[in-house]
């Protein structure tokens, strides 16, 4: 299976033909072993298309639709590598994922260097940490009540960088792939997101 995603990779690039879309799907499907039948039944993606800069702020959310059978085929793979954990993330987590810290301190940082008062907390130039953890919250694909996840960081370039599993989040980061396996439906749901 691998050999024929990373063939329709090179095809789609040599051809020029593929949309972002299907780019996007193929590197998903590569990236975290998403089986040929498996079908794409949600595809989000800000931007839609790259830029001079590429993606920035990249922002993807892709769910896969499995038939019972490839379901727990991936869920007994994930389950065995040891390299999953259980739902529910934890929300210490989410904050990590969230840049929640780096974006408070430059926020102090940059109205200290202004000479600027900084904003009272709670309003909407200076949120609370939870103000901002339930924004990032609102803005993620619903995590499923049962089933496993796994972040993935690249530190740049998470579409086609090199990623190293995290099994926890002692820091915030700037880049991730979050996959959650929905034991209940059979989905698996992906968010790659960047802060760059």
């Amino acid at each position: 299976m691998r050999s024929s995603l990373i063939a329709a990779v090179l095809s789609c690039a040599v051809l020029a033909g593929c949309t972002t879309r299907q780019a996007d799907e193929l590197t998903l499907r590569r990236e975290f072993n998403i089986p040929r039948a498996a079908t794409a039944v949600t595809y989000e993606a800000t931007p839609s298309e790259p830029g001079w800069f590429g993606r920035e702020g990249l922002k993807i959310t892709m769910v896969f639709q499995l038939s019972g059978a490839d379901f727990n085929v991936l869920a007994r793979a994930a389950a065995d590598s040891g390299k999953w954990q259980r739902l529910p993330i934890p929300d210490g987590v989410l904050k990590h994922l969230a840049g929640i810290r780096t974006s408070r301190e430059a926020r102090a940082r940059s109205t200290r260097e202004s000479g600027r008062a900084l904003p009272p907390e709670g309003s909407i130039y200076n949120p609370t940490e939870q103000q901002i953890l339930e924004r990032f919250k609102q803005s993620m694909p619903s995590q499923p009540r049962t089933g496993l996840y796994q972040i993935r960081t690249a530190g740049n370039d998470i579409m086609h960088a090199p990623k190293t599993v995290r099994p926890t989040l002692d820091a915030d980061v700037n880049d991730f792939m979050l996959v959650m396996l929905d034991s209940e439906h059979h989905k698996v749901v992906i968010r790659a997101s960047t802060n760059y």
